[in-house]
């Protein structure tokens, strides 16, 4: 029988600090919200913070799961890094460098860079994409894990597909690209200590630390940059047509060309909470099972069928319409999305499977080498970290990456526990 490893609760606790973290601006920032039923929404919000990490520690009772289906596990990840890399290169060359051709354009005129992104002229590749960046997630986050049992060539074209992650979030004058593959090189470098693939020293720690603070100070700046140029700064805040709090601690604290960008974050982090607030006050209409979650899967059923009962059930979608017209321009946080398939009460059960699959996922990998269980670990970490802002089966790749990767791993788990 499979001896059970000591309980591994740091990545909960780092996920549900991250989530405190943004009620606290929302609650303390410098824009203020008014709360229909505030008894109403704090209970809520705590029950639902409290299922997930219940999921998860009924998670950690598991003792790991081996794949399966017999694979080499060195040898799949080092096809998968392949087919990845070779891809990036086929796709930049084809693409005369996409989005990663602005960089430096960010940088003169960030509000250019983001009309001419991508994304908002798909091609050959936005479609290929859904199929390909899930095997890219798979290939870094494994690569990340095991870094010490690849060769150095294979660690080089993982490195390169992260640096152009971010440099490419940048030439699109955006920052969510930057922040998904940091979280996922994040979780599938604490798996990595975990397992002791990765062993960290004094020194190590000393150079991590100063990374991150650099990281972090270049980021702020980075969102500084992309107020100030993206769009004609105003500091209303656009959902309840109110200034920021003169008197806002931060304000007294540090200097005023920084201010810009405290608003900008501050209600990047929390404006998502007071729509959750409108959603509770939406009439109820209907349940979609699973089609009323992901703007992608209602866009396409409509343009397929024409019907459009997905849309009319959406909180999301709903709070989209009556706020400005189109889909996307702000969010709902992924609560509000689910309830539209599953209600409220039952967005806190799925919360609570989430976070017993992310604990599953752990344990998993540190039974033995999973290519998919290091993968959907660090994709659930990601997933969770988003759960304050939107649903990440938003797009196509959103949904191979997050469900796709996941339902396979969980078909791939072998039910019997010896060895």
């Amino acid at each position: 029988m499979i001896s059970k490893q000591g309980k591994k609760i740091m990545p909960i606790i780092l996920l549900l600090s991250w989530l405190l973290l943004t009620i606290l601006v929302f609650v303390f920032g410098p824009y203020k919200y008014k709360i229909n039923n505030s008894f109403l929404f704090y209970t809520y919000l705590f029950i639902v913070n409290v299922s997930l990490f219940l999921g998860y520690m009924r998670g950690q009772k598991s003792y790991g799961r081996k794949c399966k289906i017999k694979i080499n596990y060195i040898k799949f990840v080092q096809t998968s890094i392949i087919i990845s890399f070779i891809y990036l290169i086929i796709k930049l060359i084809l693409t005369s460098g996409g989005d990663l051709a602005n960089v430096f354009t960010t940088f003169k005129d960030a509000s250019e860079s983001y009309m001419k992104r991508t994304t908002n002229h798909p091609n050959l590749f936005s479609y290929i994409d859904i199929f390909i960046l899930p095997v890219t997630i798979i290939a870094i986050t494994n690569g990340i894990f095991s870094s010490k049992k690849l060769n150095r060539g294979y660690r080089y074209c993982v490195y390169i597909m992260i640096i152009y992650s971010i440099a490419s979030s940048i030439g699109s004058g955006t920052r969510a690209g930057i922040v998904g593959i940091v979280l996922i090189v994040t979780a599938a470098f604490l798996l990595g200590i975990y397992k002791k693939n990765i062993i960290i020293k004094a020194r190590h720690k000393i150079f991590l630390f100063l990374m991150a603070m650099i990281f972090f100070m270049g980021f702020f700046a980075y969102i500084g940059l992309l107020t100030e140029s993206r769009s004609v700064y105003q500091p209303i805040n656009p959902l309840t047509k109110k200034i920021p709090d003169k008197n806002f601690v931060l304000f007294k604290i540090l200097p005023p060309q920084s201010h810009p960008a405290i608003n900008n974050i501050s209600f990047y982090l929390a404006h998502s909470y007071y729509r959750l607030n409108q959603a509770f006050d939406l009439p109820y209409n209907g349940i979609g099972f699973g089609l009323s979650n992901s703007y992608f899967i209602m866009d396409n059923i409509q343009e397929l069928t024409g019907w459009t009962g997905p849309k009319n059930i959406s909180y999301g979608l709903r709070l989209d319409m009556k706020q400005n017209g189109f889909f996307g321009n702000y969010w709902s946080t992924f609560y509000a999305w689910i309830a539209s398939d599953f209600t409220f009460p039952g967005t806190i059960i799925i919360v609570y499977i989430i976070g017993y699959f992310f604990s599953l996922a752990l344990r998993d990998s540190l039974l033995s080498p999973n290519p998919l269980s290091v993968a959907v670990f660090c994709i659930l970490f990601g997933f969770i970290f988003h759960f304050a802002f939107n649903n990440p089966l938003q797009d196509g790749s959103g949904i191979t990456i997050n469900l796709g990767i996941t339902a396979i791993w969980l078909f791939s788990r072998n039910r019997n526990l010896t060895v």
